[in-house]
């Protein structure tokens, strides 16, 4: 059967059903008509956009040695990450956005108010999950409440895509085949198509949506604290056809993390989770 994946209307009554069942069905969720403007987003597309074409971008350079474990700042295409299981690097740049630290003046205020925005939407799907849950599920996610998500824990990435220069690696896509290791994200639709969804037979599915509209995704740390209930569905981001290889890609991703000491199964806490991931990654690079 192939993977339905739910287009919902936020303004619906019955807005926070669907999206849990096709979160549950297929890990993954579309939104529209959500309270994220839609020209905030296009004004944060573009500021960015041009702040990855710059070469003042390196006077933000994150410091793989920075003892707060954010790796605030701008990470170019040379030190990008390779996907576990994967031995090629991904075709992006990226800057790891945190309140407080190192932003371009420009930059902050539009950023960290999206970054405020989605963040309070994000409590309101957990909330929608918690509801519609089934009762034993519930329970789980109960017992860790209130207040699950941490704003510190939680990672505002801006992504960069660039133009393909024709010598990339026959292999290399933008970003590999690989799962979240948070709770959900919250993914702004970008610029340019690309994204894909592993079903169950291994069949790999556009996600269908339109620019504006928010794709919901449940993570790793969502599947271990509900026992599997919710999947962290394997996903890519392919390189882009001829007509459009030359053109730039902007990406937002909002991964809402837990707090660190949020106990998701008899194995892990939510730092102890990310911690063994982050190992996984290290290791692959």
């Amino acid at each position: 059967m192939t993977m339905h994946i739910q287009t919902v209307d936020y303004q619906s009554a019955d807005a926070g059903q669907l999206l849990v069942t096709s979160l549950h069905e297929t890990g993954f969720a579309v939104l529209r008509n959500h309270p994220v403007k839609a020209a905030a987003l296009d004004k944060l597309y573009r500021d960015w956009k041009s702040f990855f074409l710059a070469d003042d971008r390196f006077d933000y350079l994150a410091d793989p040695e920075n003892a707060d474990g954010t790796q605030q700042g701008y990470h170019p295409t040379e030190v990008s990450e390779t996907a576990v299981g994967h031995t090629t690097k991904d075709l992006k740049e990226f800057f790891h956005v945190v309140p407080g630290g190192r932003i371009p003046p420009s930059l902050e205020a539009d950023i960290l108010t999206y970054r405020e925005s989605t963040f309070a939407l994000g409590e309101e799907i957990v909330d929608w999950i918690r509801q519609n849950a089934p009762a034993d599920v519930q329970h789980k996610i109960d017992a860790v409440l209130p207040n699950i998500l941490s704003k510190t824990a939680s990672l505002l990435r801006v992504l960069h895509y660039p133009p393909l220069q024709g010598d990339e690696s026959a292999d290399a896509v933008r970003a590999a085949a690989h799962e979240d290791i948070n709770l959900v994200t919250i993914l702004p639709v970008a610029e340019q198509p690309g994204l894909q969804v592993r079903d169950t037979s291994g069949t790999w599915i556009d996600v269908a949506s339109i620019r504006g509209e928010l794709v919901i995704n449940s993570g790793d740390m969502l599947r271990e604290l509900t026992d599997g209930y919710f999947p962290s569905t394997t996903h890519r981001v392919l390189k882009p056809g001829a007509k459009i290889a030359n053109e730039s890609r902007i990406s937002i991703p909002f991964f809402l993390t837990p707090r660190f000491d949020t106990v998701l199964s008899e194995r892990y806490t939510a730092g102890g989770y990310l911690e063994e991931r982050l190992q996984l990654i290290t290791r692959s690079t």
